[in-house]
């Protein structure tokens, strides 16, 4: 049986990625594509997602428009990461055939958990503003969705926003502390810690361009991001951030080490702020501190398998 998934995207590379894969992956049925800020502008990256639907020939799901902003603050872009239009400046057509429903990103949300109890698995592949807007329509909202994993936060390695932040917990860190102290669902949170160094390189950029169009059209959109990160990596190649994510849902065989965890989000620290902690103490040894006692334990992955997560990736996409 296919799992139901939800994609909530701030589509990007790395996201168009994750948003491809999902739609290529048989063992997931997208029953909706919700935008939210993060990347670039949610305008962007609403449009972004609707012209992803119709290259991959999926008009028929449905989108819903997101948060333009986190909870707290005015959002922060970084074009020089994904371009000034979220895709590589790749100069791509504007969408025709898909417009966002009337619902937002959070009533959308809500009204297909409920519709689907205990079915739907929330992929967050930006900021969680979205799904913390829609705890705030419907509280018993946990009781609903089957799982969320989220694409967020690191635990045992710098961040790359800030030296400890990653950059969908630090747009957003009230929505994210929200999310991750609901008690009443599975959180996975696949952050840095896997997908820093979950790499496509060049022979991978040319094996989408030489396969079909949809794999061309994510090839265009690579390059920028790619010299981007050879920047930081010495060597021609990018992160797949949230197409592991999409991946770990589809087969969770990837992953080969997690650890589950209390984790919290840093609100007001000027240096600290959008940290994910994780109380690491053996076995949840905590002195008595009922702060982390209380805290529900959120899943972390640790460690995947990166060539059967690449192999996934590319035998899908350039078909």
């Amino acid at each position: 049986m296919k799992t139901k998934v939800i994609v909530d995207t701030d589509t990007g590379v790395d996201d168009a990625m994750g948003c491809a894969l999902a739609l290529r992956s048989p063992e997931l049925d997208v029953v909706a594509f919700t935008s939210v800020f993060g990347n670039v502008s949610v305008e962007l990256t609403t449009e972004n997602t609707a012209y992803l639907m119709e290259v991959f020939d999926r008009t028929d799901i449905p989108l819903a428009k997101g948060a333009g902003r986190g909870l707290v603050g005015s959002p922060s872009f970084t074009p020089f990461v994904h371009g000034d239009d979220g895709v590589g400046n790749a100069g791509f057509e504007k969408a025709s055939k898909v417009k966002p429903v009337k619902a937002s990103a959070a009533a959308l949300t809500v009204d297909l958990a409920r519709a689907n109890p205990g079915e739907i698995t929330y992929i967050a592949l930006g900021p969680l503003t979205n799904l913390a807007l829609a705890l705030a329509i419907d509280p018993d909202l946990p009781t609903y969705l089957k799982k969320v994993v989220w694409m967020g936060g690191a635990v045992y390695v710098p961040g790359n926003v800030t030296p400890v932040a990653e950059a969908d917990a630090w747009h957003d860190p009230e929505s994210a502390q929200m999310v991750l102290q609901q008690s009443g669902w599975e959180v996975e949170m696949v952050g840095l810690d896997v997908t820093d160094d979950t790499l496509l390189d060049e022979k991978d950029l040319e094996r989408l361009k030489a396969g079909s169009g949809q794999g061309r059209y994510l090839a265009a959109m690579m390059p920028f991001y790619m010299n981007f990160y050879s920047k930081k990596l010495g060597r021609y190649a990018c992160a797949a951030h949230s197409a592991l994510t999409v991946a770990v849902v589809a087969d969770p065989n990837i992953v080969t080490a997690s650890e589950k965890l209390p984790v919290q989000v840093e609100l007001k620290g000027s240096i600290t702020r959008g940290m994910t902690v994780a109380d690491r103490r053996t076995n949840g040894a905590n002195g008595g501190d009922r702060q982390w006692a209380d805290t529900p334990l959120t899943k972390v992955l640790r460690d995947v398998d990166r060539e059967r997560f690449r192999e996934m990736f590319l035998s899908r996409i350039e078909v």
